[in-house]
């Protein structure tokens, strides 16, 4: 009985901790500056992958005070591929390296 509720109690934490943290990821991802970041490097990927053949221009516009952005299929393209580059080349370092640990 007491140990359902403990188990329960810390299910509902990590769920709770879990969740906030992929909030704040996305967030952090999705932010002004970071998303700029990412974006630059999907854009370089795509450049280097098919050797120049296909570029993604630059969305790098300034958005008039009061209205929204309109992001192209082809700015989120190059978000989500720059955030899966830089995951993927994170975790390449990880366990390249961890072989000398």
């Amino acid at each position: 009985m007491i140990d359902d509720i403990a188990a329960e109690a810390a299910g509902f934490v990590v769920r709770q901790v879990g969740g906030l943290a992929i909030d704040l990821t996305v967030e952090q991802i999705f932010s002004r500056h970071s998303a700029r970041f990412f974006h630059g490097i999907g854009r370089r990927a795509v450049a280097v992958s098919t050797l120049g053949a296909k570029r993604i221009p630059s969305s790098l516009r300034i958005v008039p005070k009061g209205s929204r952005a309109k992001p192209r299929r082809s700015d989120w393209l190059a978000l989500w591929i720059g955030v899966l580059v830089w995951i993927a080349l994170f975790l390449s370092l990880g366990v390249g390296v961890s072989h000398f640990l």
